[in-house]
Parts: structure tokens; C-alpha cells; sequence
């Protein structure tokens, strides 16, 4: 499945953003708009495969901005929600070409199910590849999803220091005279062009392969993966308040040796971590913890901020991830389909475990 440009016209609403979420994290770009002006514009600009808009009596614009897709664009696919109030859809709509009606309220899953299965209608009209090219996109993948972690991580690495930068230049610890603060930010404008710079790469080179190949070794899952990922949040952890109960220290055992790939099971454990700062919020408590089940050891990463929502839960891991394309402006993180392919790889699995008092993330890892 190729990765496609998907514009919606955001009404504002959680369900479009779980949409742009869901969308994101299949491997599509995703461009969220909140007028009919400027999707008008962005639709000038690009040529996108599906267009996604609401369609309320007091906003009737969407019709308009339909109508000029289809003019830049005959080919892009439009599916076409009603508001909350609406019983049907006005005359006008049906006359345009509309590849499908969608009457509110509607659950995020059913409106995933339609917009799949209009991205999939796109899928089906593509020529068949030769062996020889699928065989060349495999190796491709393979490549890219190492390359995507790479930059991911050198990503979030300068993201950290370009806002510790902008905290040095807001004065926060301290006077600066005029030259320093002219190094510092013309420091600041470098950090921030290897920032697009990584994020211009991912955009291109995100992607995961279900047959990609990973090097297995002998790994400290204490020391040598969750140590050094805590080092690196120490400074969020403390700005965001956050308590870490790190229960993997009180055990006696002098390792906790698992088998897999130190860079690749870092790179998992940092995306789960950053996502329990990011949804935990401040203040919040992020257990990490380690139970045996049989021959695998399972760590738990939970959080005491809110749960997903049962209705979310199923696009949490979606299907096969592939090339991100777009300006990313909602997130171009790896995504936990990623990294459930990473861990599958690894000989084990990832799964989402709701909890009273928040998430709970169990990566399941063979033991050595």
C-alpha cells in the first residue's frame, strides 16, 4: 500500500483529530486545514489524493471548496460528513461527485473504515509492480526503516537542545551579554536547520517493513536500555514535575539479560517513555516495571494520566506502515505500528493495557 496526501477541513472536533492521528499513523500525509480559504489554497498548492470536510447548514462553504478540488483535481476521492443536527445531506451535495456520505454522529472506527476504504479503492486502480520491482521496494524498506529510527532519534535529540537554547535566550538562567546572545542564537538558527533537516528526511524515509532484518544480541535490559533513555528525559522529567518509579533498580539480579538489538529496542523504549511525558502530563507518575511469563520477561511502562478511549484502542496498532509523505505539521514520530514491527522482530509483541489510574504499555522481550 503507497502512501497517500490526505486534506482535511477540521471543524475543530476530536473526532477529526483522531482521524489526522489514525491516518498518520498508517504512513499517509496529513494536512488539517480550519477554512474553507485555505483549503482552497492548500489544495492550489498540492495535489491530494483525498479531501475530508463537514458539512453543517450554518457552514454550507465545504460544497464550494469541493466544487474547486474538483476542478484543480478531478482525480482526488472527497468523502463528505454531516453535522451533528443534519438528517441528510442537501440536494446540492448529491449532484457533485461525492465518493461517500458519512451522517453524524459517527464513531472514529466507522469513520476509519470509510476512509480506508476509500484510500484502499485508490490502492486497487495502481498498475500491478513486476517482481523485480517489489522485490527492490523490499530492500528499500528495509533500508528506510533503519534510516527513519536514525533520524527520529537525531530529531528528538535536537529538538531538545534547540529549546534549551531558547530557554538561554529568554534569560531563564541567567543574564547574557550582547555577543553571547548573538552566539547563542545564531547557535539556536543551526540547531533548528538540522531539525527541518531530520524532519525533511523522515518525511521521505518513515516507514516500516514487516520482513526488515534487525541484529540480535546480548542486551542489559536495565543498564543498557532503560538507564541511558531516562538520562536522556532527565531534564523533561524534572520540568514536567514528573515522578519516575523505576522498580527495575530494587531487583536483586545483577542483569536482566534479553536478547535483541540494543539501538532498535532503544529507540522503542524512547518512543514509549516520550509518550508517557507527552499524555501523562505534568506531574504525573511513570511506573516502569518488569514481570517473568513464561520464556518471555515483559516490560511495563505505565503512566497515571488518562486512558485511551475503548473506541481508539483499535487504532492504536494499526495495519502496515509505509513512506510518510508531507509537511508532517502534526507529528512525524515512529508511531507504535513501527514499533510493534521492531519488537515483533525482536522475537516478541506489544500491546496496550488499560488501567484504573492510566495506560499501561506491556513490551513482551525473550529472555537469554
Amino acid at each position: 500500500m503507497a502512501a497517500y496526501e490526505v486534506l482535511l477541513l477540521d471543524n475543530g472536533s476530536p473526532l477529526f483529530y483522531t482521524l489526522a492521528w489514525a491516518l498518520e499513523s498508517k504512513g499517509y500525509g496529513v494536512a488539517a486545514v480550519s477554512s474553507p480559504e485555505v483549503a482552497i489554497e492548500s489544495l492550489a498548492r498540492k495535489n491530494y489524493d483525498l479531501f475530508v470536510a463537514t458539512l453543517t447548514q450554518e457552514s454550507p462553504e465545504a460544497l464550494e471548496v469541493v466544487k474547486r478540488a474538483r476542478k484543480l483535481n478531478p482525480e482526488i476521492r472527497v468523502i463528505i460528513l454531516g453535522g451533528d443536527n443534519q438528517v441528510a445531506f442537501p440536494l446540492e451535495a448529491y449532484r457533485l461527485k461525492i465518493d461517500d456520505y458519512v451522517l453524524m454522529p459517527c464513531s472514529p472506527v466507522e469513520l476509519w473504515r470509510r476512509v480506508a476504504r476509500c484510500l484502499g479503492s485508490l490502492e486497487e486502480a495502481k498498475p500491478a509492480q513486476s517482481d523485480s520491482q517489489v522485490r527492490l521496494a523490499a530492500i528499500n524498506e528495509r533500508v528506510l526503516n533503519k534510516l527513519a529510527i536514525m533520524f527520529h532519534d537525531i530529531r528528538g535529540a535536537m529538538v531538545t537542545t534547540s529549546a534549551a537554547l531558547q530557554l538561554l535566550l529568554r534569560g531563564s538562567h541567567g543574564y547574557m551579554d550582547a555577543e553571547a546572545s548573538q552566539k547563542v542564537q545564531e547557535l539556536h538558527s543551526r540547531v533548528k536547520k538540522i531539525v527541518g533537516l531530520s524532519e525533511e528526511y523522515m518525511a521521505h524515509f518513515l516507514g516500516g517493513n514487516k520482513d526488515v532484518t534487525l541484529n540480535s544480541e546480548l542486551v542489559d535490559l536495565r543498564e543498557e536500555i532503560v538507564a541511558p533513555i531516562l538520562e536522556e528525559f532527565s531534564e523533561e522529567i524534572r520540568d514536567h514535575g514528573i515522578t519516575i518509579d523505576n522498580r527495575l533498580q530494587t531487583m536483586s539480579a545483577a542483569t536482566i539479560p534479553i536478547k535483541g538489538s540494543k539501538l532498535y529496542l532503544k529507540s522503542v523504549f524512547r518512543n514509549l517513555f516520550g509518550n508517557g511525558i507527552k499524555y501523562g502530563g505534568d506531574g504525573c507518575t511513570i511506573t516502569i516495571d518488569l514481570e517473568e511469563r513464561g520464556a518471555n520477561c515483559c516490560l511495563k511502562v505505565r503512566n497515571s494520566g488518562g486512558q485511551v478511549f475503548e473506541e481508539n484502542q483499535p487504532l492504536l496498532f494499526p495495519g502496515s506502515r509505509q513512506v510518510i509523505k508531507g509537511d508532517g505539521a502534526r507529528g512525524l514520530g515512529l508511531g507504535l505500528r513501527l514499533v510493534k514491527d521492531i519488537i515483533k522482530e525482536q522475537g516478541g509483541d506489544i500491546w496496550y493495557e488499560p488501567r484504573g489510574d492510566g495506560s499501561n504499555f506491556v513490551i513482551s522481550l525473550p529472555q537469554c
